[in-house]
């Protein structure tokens, strides 16, 4: 990858920059919002699977590349809310995302120029660095790949207040290389797992998110952590977040084996919700937001579902959708 001079100073600053000087941008909800019965049966109705509305969306036709969701993972039982470390290779579609130097999300592979993550991570940033194949956010680990971008999609109807629509691409300025066994592509869903709530799946979210016990005052882990989780019914879901939930979202619970919550938290913002299919991960959700009370409580963690979107993504980047 060459870069100008300006470009490789950016790069230095991005990567080097101490990870507690940058800002998570995960949204944060209040709970347990009052709707009158009437309300309650339209939140309730709205979270019906409706088939993806994208008419001017091009079908891609570059296939995923056969190592996509392909990883032997150890053992889950630790969690990113004071979880333990995730080995090397065991999330290798992993990516860290810096945005203008400041600002800090997850990312996940889709293939060798093309980053899956939250339209929240995109939206009013102009510069992007990924940071690929490294457990760790500091710049000492002579195994990560460094990859810059200016260009980054969100959703066109991405909305910032309402939360909805939160997905977005970011095309790489150059390709990541040879695949290997830290680094390679999360498979997306096929059509036909389209409408598939997932509800009751085992799932899996890594990321580096804040490991305290509340959302503002600890620190971003400096080592990718994970936790296991299970899905849950978008109506139990939207009982916390009432009208913020809809069929475009997918939730999640879980708790650790000592009986504690489990689930997301600052920093772990667009980052990868997978679950396993047929010996292979699939990407269901993308880390989109939580509650404003902290990380630490027995609330669910909300994600944009990938599947509505498989159109949309195949429309940007070309990527071809498995039947």
């Amino acid at each position: 990858m060459k870069l100008t001079l300006a470009a490789a100073a950016l790069l230095a600053l991005a990567v080097t920059g101490a990870l507690s000087e940058l800002i998570s941008v995960q949204p944060k909800l209040p709970v347990n919002p009052k709707h009158s019965f009437e309300e309650w049966q339209d939140i309730f109705s709205a979270q019906t699977l409706v088939p993806e509305r994208c008419e001017s969306c091009r079908q891609g036709t570059t296939p995923q590349p056969g190592v996509a969701g392909q990883v032997v993972a150890k053992g889950h039982d630790s969690r990113i809310i004071g979880g333990a470390a995730a080995e090397s290779g065991q999330f290798p579609w992993q990516g860290q995302l810096r945005m203008d130097n400041s600002y800090f999300c997850g990312c996940s592979v889709i293939s060798d120029v093309w980053i899956l993550s939250a339209g929240h991570c995109v939206s009013g940033f102009s510069s992007f660095v990924v940071v690929l194949g490294s457990l760790y956010t500091q710049s000492g680990d002579p195994n990560r790949v460094v990859v810059t971008s200016r260009t980054g999609i969100a959703h066109e109807n991405y909305d910032a207040w309402r939360i909805s629509d939160d997905i977005s691409v970011i095309k790489l300025s150059s390709s990541i290389g040879n695949w290997r066994a830290d680094i390679r592509p999360i498979l997306l869903p096929s059509a036909s797992q389209a409408g598939n709530t997932f509800d009751g799946a085992a799932s899996v979210l890594s990321g580096w998110g804040r490991y305290g016990t509340d959302s503002v005052s600890s620190s971003i882990s400096d080592r990718l952590q994970y936790v296991n989780l299970v899905v849950i019914p978008n109506r139990e879901c939207a009982q916390t977040f009432g009208a913020s939930i809809r069929s475009t979202n997918v939730c999640t619970r879980g708790s650790s084996k000592a009986g504690g919550p489990v689930g997301a938290c600052n920093g772990d913002s667009g980052g990868a919700l997978v679950v396993p299919d047929s010996g292979r991960y699939i990407q269901v959700g993308i880390v989109s937001f939580g509650t404003s009370l902290g990380c630490n409580l027995q609330y669910p963690s909300a994600f944009t579902r990938v599947t509505p979107y498989l159109r949309w993504i195949s429309d940007k980047t070309n990527i071809a959708i498995r039947n």
